[in-house]
């Protein structure tokens, strides 16, 4: 998850379940105990859906934007991203003639709907900070040191409950040690869940964003040569 604070109005890219440390993190970042201003979350593709409704519980005028292919039981989609609108450049006017007009997304963030994936991404471009976000488009999590557990994946700490020094790559696990972008077998895999053909013109208009660093929901962040990364992944970007 990631939690965005423009105009006192806060976003929420990725949901995990609204709990005790959702709550610790909207208080770090507002300061604030209790009085939290959500107005929008973000869902970044069909799969990563299932902790919309606990924030729709909690703060009911919160307003919904994900692609026209999730359902989430007991969620309304505000703003529905269609198919299409899939590979083309969503920018402050396209999403305003979408229906989105609200500024706090229309001058902090643009996105590229990719429909052709197997879980139809919809990637995340923060315009202020200059990172990219997206759901599973890419993985990160067969880096160096994360074999014999001197390095930790976010996912896999201690502070989500594991023992330090964990080794995440071992039993039905052994694949993901190849999730990563300078794997070729998970570079092989990664295209293999989206028509490259087809969503070509999208990949490009998420390459031309001047992003250096990428968040993803598996495995931890990309803040070094970011861009290359993304294209050892999609090599017919340019």
């Amino acid at each position: 998850m990631a939690l965005f604070n423009y105009e006192n109005k806060i976003v929420v890219w990725s949901a995990i379940p609204y709990c005790q440390e959702t709550i610790k993190s909207l208080q770090l970042l507002t300061g604030s105990q209790d009085d939290f201003n959500i107005t929008h979350l973000i869902i970044p593709d069909r799969e990563h859906t299932m902790a919309a409704q606990s924030f729709k519980e909690a703060y009911p005028n919160l307003k919904v934007i994900a692609m026209e292919s999730a359902l989430v039981q007991g969620v309304t989609i505000d703003y529905l991203i269609k198919d299409s609108q899939g590979g083309k450049l969503l920018n402050k006017e396209s999403l305003q003639e979408i229906g989105i007009t609200d500024s706090v997304i229309v001058d902090n963030f643009e996105f590229v709907y990719l429909p052709h994936h197997n879980n139809k991404e919809l990637v995340m471009f923060d315009k202020n900070s200059k990172i990219l976000y997206e759901a599973d488009l890419l993985f990160n999590l067969g880096i160096e040191g994360t074999l014999d557990g001197s390095t930790t994946l976010e996912q896999y700490s201690p502070e989500t409950g594991y023992e330090k020094g964990f080794k995440p790559h071992t039993g039905w696990s052994y694949m993901t040690r190849y999730m990563q972008p300078k794997s070729k077998v998970g570079n092989f895999l990664a295209k293999k869940v989206v028509n490259m053909a087809k969503s070509k013109q999208g990949l490009q208009h998420i390459y031309d964003w001047e992003f250096h660093t990428i968040v993803m929901c598996h495995g931890n962040l990309i803040d070094k040569d970011a861009k290359q990364a993304f294209k050892s992944v999609f090599p017919s970007v340019n």
